[in-house]
């Protein structure tokens, strides 16, 4: 806890000094998260303490760099009828920095991205299938990865305008760079590297409406162990849609996000890096930002996901089923202290069901709270 006060304090004051000097834009928080399950997981709780950094700094008409960060603190209590020890896992997460280059000033694109191997790699091996049954994409952690061998990607980014809406379309491809997943192994896993084409289309309907609409198509080639090459050429599919509709001084925004993943595949985790089986992840959700006095705006939201996938058993490519779904609702209060500074106090519980390794669900209840400073 020590390291992450010392650290959120390091960012604050970087972050000012940046600020001072060139125009940017800067957010960070201190989040706390704690989820108790029922009887039938090796653990029976994880708590995890965030504190993200990221800085985008705007380079005049060439484009904009942004930067981000963080701290993590992940703890495992183990059940009490389980043969395990408790476990902690503190450290810096990956660096990653993004460059959008202006190659035509709001209609051409460049994107670089790189990320540095800053954060925890290792796992005992012993541990794999257990934190997999943890990674559930049903509770949505605040740091969702900690640490992976790096990558390097580029790409193109379009858009034009379509009557009062915007169309935009972007390539990338990025090569992920290997590393050791498993504590006291000689062998290296490089991920495979990863296609990705993406269509947005965005813009004012009706009135005071905005719409967004965006599909995701990303194809990733085998993952290698070593010299051999593992797994399946898989794919993967997203598709997002909100409207937000302006109500007098307020708003309500409904979005709705659907993931889909054609193959298992080695993924980067909260709990490190496992084996996530095919699968599809459902989400709906529904917020607002209703005026409370002055530009103070609170913010109450729910949000329903639900997973299926293929038996995490054997090679977790067979027919998929229920892995779990959770309700998470809650409010932020957002408040700007004065022209630089807004702060944003986040609280709201989860409740619902997660999916066990070996089958079937297991009960989950737990909470999140913490505080956002955004900083210009």
């Amino acid at each position: 806890m020590m390291r992450a006060t010392v650290f959120l304090i390091g960012s604050l004051l970087l972050v000012a000094d940046l600020s001072a000097q060139v125009q940017v834009e800067a957010n960070t928080a201190f989040l706390f998260e704690k989820y108790e399950f029922d009887p039938g997981l090796a653990y029976s709780s994880v708590a995890q303490t965030s504190v993200p950094v990221t800085i985008a700094a705007p380079m005049g008409r060439i484009g904009t760099l942004t930067v981000s960060s963080g701290f993590t603190r992940i703890e495992l209590t183990a059940s009490g009828d389980a043969n395990r020890d408790d476990r902690t896992l503190s450290g810096i997460v990956d660096t990653e920095a993004r460059l959008v280059l202006n190659l035509v000033p709001g209609r051409l694109n460049l994107l670089l991205t790189a990320v540095a191997p800053t954060g925890i790699e290792g796992l005992k091996i012993d541990e794999g299938p257990f934190l997999t049954a943890l990674s559930s994409q049903v509770i949505g952690f605040s740091t969702t990865t900690l640490g992976t061998g790096g990558a390097a990607g580029a790409g193109i980014a379009g858009a034009i305008p379509v009557g009062t809406m915007a169309l935009g379309v972007a390539g990338t491809y990025t090569h992920a760079l290997a590393y050791n997943p498993v504590l006291g192994q000689d062998y290296q896993w490089k991920p495979g590297g990863e296609l990705r084409v993406r269509a947005g289309l965005e813009g004012t309907v009706g009135e005071n409406g905005y719409l967004r609409v965006a599909g995701v198509f990303a194809r990733r080639q085998k993952d290698k162990l070593g010299d051999e090459e593992r797994g399946a050429i898989g794919n993967r599919i997203h598709a997002y849609v909100a409207l937000n509709q302006g109500m007098g001084s307020g708003a309500m925004t409904l979005y709705a996000f659907n993931s889909y993943r054609s193959a298992p595949q080695v993924e980067p985790t909260f709990a490190g890096a496992v084996i996530l089986p095919k699968g599809n992840l459902l989400v709906l959700g529904a917020k607002a930002a209703i005026p409370v006095g002055g530009e103070t705006r609170f913010m109450p939201r729910v949000e329903f996901r639900r997973l299926t996938e293929a038996s995490r058993e054997g090679l977790g490519d067979g027919a998929m089923e229920a892995a779990g779904s959770t309700i998470r609702i809650g409010a932020d209060l957002r408040k700007p202290l004065n022209s630089r500074f807004a702060m944003v106090l986040e609280a709201n519980g989860l409740f619902g069901n997660a999916g066990a390794f070996d089958g079937g669900e297991v009960g989950v209840h737990g909470f999140r709270g913490g505080v956002h400073l955004e900083i210009r």
